[in-house]
């Protein structure tokens, strides 16, 4: 805070806050309705989700706020699953424990088409429970790639995403090289959970 000389008059400036997310808006996921949760497997807590599986190598960088302060939701269980590109009726799934600043990353691979429906990875993020079971609560939606992208490595008619869906949203996805999108993808993406 400052205080400055205006004509003889004082004015008190105080520092402009800085926005607590730059880029796109964040996207919300829905709540779903309570239930008893399924464990989450030990062995699917990876960063790596495609392992050894061909296909254009994806990076996806996904970061959890909570929807009303917009503060990073830290130790949340982010939970991704998508169809193989070679097999889409094959599924890779793989989960990431948000850092401090609500940060989950994977490596992964340019999800498999499913013929008429758009390229995604459906995402879930569990807050206030145990990392393997007796989740509070559970947040989820659809992670869309654009088609602009998604058509260059896949092929074939695809589906329109929603353009208002009510949870999910489109994935920010850049090429690591302009020229070769088989020389990988760089997504990423804020989402929001809670109220």
């Amino acid at each position: 805070m400052r205080i400055e000389d205006c004509g003889g008059t004082p004015v008190i400036s105080r520092p402009v806050p800085r926005p607590a997310h730059r880029g796109p808006q964040p996207v919300p996921l829905a709540e779903i309705p309570a239930g008893p949760a399924p464990d989450l497997p030990l062995e699917l807590v990876r960063r790596d989700i495609a392992g050894d599986r061909p296909g254009v190598p994806l990076m996806l960088r996904i970061r959890v706020l909570h929807a009303a302060s917009h503060l990073p939701v830290t130790a949340a269980v982010v939970d991704l699953r998508h169809p193989a590109p070679a097999a889409p009726a094959a599924e890779l799934r793989g989960a990431q424990v948000t850092d401090v600043d609500g940060y989950a990353e994977f490596r992964t691979v340019h999800p498999g088409r499913i013929p008429g429906e758009p390229v995604r990875i459906d995402a879930s993020v569990h807050v206030g429970g145990i990392l393997a079971g007796g989740r509070a609560v559970t947040y989820a939606g659809p992670l869309f790639v654009p088609e602009q992208i998604a058509g260059q490595i896949t092929p074939g008619p695809a589906g329109d995403p929603d353009p208002h869906p009510i949870a999910g949203g489109p994935l920010t996805v850049v090429p690591r090289d302009r020229f070769d999108l088989a020389a990988g993808l760089l997504a990423t993406i804020t989402v929001t959970v809670g109220n």
